[in-house]
């Protein structure tokens, strides 16, 4: 039964090449705390966005696809291919019963410390999604600002259609930052919106009622109220390449130097002017290649020679939005700058 299992595995999986597995890989490893998807799937391939080629899903155990601490890892060989098993995908023993792992215990694909800031505090929004968003247009008590406690009135939220049953919506307030402009084609890509709030719903109607439940900053007036996690997205996803060819450019650091020096490194979050329409999803990885370098000929100073991009890391892409993405930079060889280019890995 257990070799049939495998070969059923092989036989559906993607495995149509070699694998970049690490001479130094782990014969057996047990998942820590701290772990992430991408530093264990570094410990076993050179390329670690192969890692859906190597890995082995155990249908006998809860969330197969998913990696707990104190889950068992076992490199193992069918047919000369390597791929990886779970012996056991961890427990947590409370005597005298044992209660499985939940999905949310899992461990990251990226370590969140990194990303958090850019998944709930910062989006990309589309023109037409900017235009509908609800937004703040008056302070109860005639109020130039909003401070935690108020009541504001937002026009557009509409929370019949949205309210759950039995339940109550928590909205997010965001402020329009700078536009995101393709650097080639001169194409507005969206529009960067910061997080300044909460709010709930106090009483419906158009305008609507929200009590201010946690600000960042004093809120004002056109601010937007959109639901939580809106657009939706789910940060578990697996490290891969890219489906489709793709090539852009880095338009943005937000964790960078200030501007003029702008720069990251490793662990540093990028945006690109590539999204869905592009073929983007989360988890796919990227190689960052520098900028073109022209030197003179050292036997002919007159004649220049083009050299070509260098790969100097690679980003993988945590939050896709239509027309750009946010991507950490998980490996660099040197500093990384605005207009440096990605490309398939």
């Amino acid at each position: 039964m257990r070799y049939l299992l495998i070969l059923l595995c092989f036989l559906l999986s993607p495995l149509n090449h070699a694998l970049s597995l690490r001479e130094d890989s782990p014969q057996q490893y047990v998942v820590q705390h701290g772990d992430s998807l991408w530093s264990i799937a570094n410990k076993y391939l050179k390329n670690p966005w192969e890692w859906k080629s190597l890995w082995r899903a155990n249908p006998n155990i809860q969330n197969p696809n998913r990696l707990y601490p104190g889950a068992v890892l076992i490199l193992d060989y069918f047919q000369n291919q390597p791929y990886i098993r779970v012996l056991s995908n961890g427990t947590i023993k409370l005597s005298p019963r044992v209660r499985p792992r939940q999905a949310d215990e899992a461990i990251p694909t990226i370590p969140l410390v990194d990303i958090r800031p850019f998944l709930d505090e910062s989006l990309v929004l589309d023109e037409d999604v900017l235009t509908r968003a609800p937004y703040v247009v008056a302070f109860m008590g005639e109020h130039m600002l909003g401070g935690q406690g108020a009541q504001v009135y937002v026009k557009g939220l509409h929370p019949s259609t949205e309210m759950p049953p039995g339940g109550s919506i928590a909205y997010s307030i965001f402020r329009g930052g700078k536009n995101y402009i393709d650097p080639i084609t001169n194409e507005l890509l969206g529009f960067n919106a910061n997080l300044v709030g909460y709010g709930e719903l106090v009483a419906g109607g158009d305008p609507a009622t929200l009590l201010l439940t946690s600000i960042r900053v004093g809120i004002k007036k056109m601010d937007k109220v959109l639901i939580n996690n809106s657009p939706e997205f789910d940060f578990y996803f697996e490290p891969k390449s890219p489906a489709r060819s793709v090539s852009g450019y880095i338009i943005e650091m937000p964790g960078g130097m200030p501007s003029g020096n702008s720069q990251v490194a490793v662990g540093g979050v990028i945006v690109i002017n590539l999204g869905v329409t592009s073929g983007i999803e989360a988890g796919d990885v990227l190689g960052i290649y520098g900028k073109k370098r022209i030197i003179r000929d050292p036997k002919n100073p007159l004649i220049p020679i083009n050299l070509p991009p260098e790969r100097i890391g690679e980003a993988l892409v945590f939050r896709p939005f239509t027309k750009t993405s946010f991507a950490l930079v998980v490996r660099s060889t040197r500093a990384i700058y605005l207009m440096d280019r990605v490309t398939n890995p």
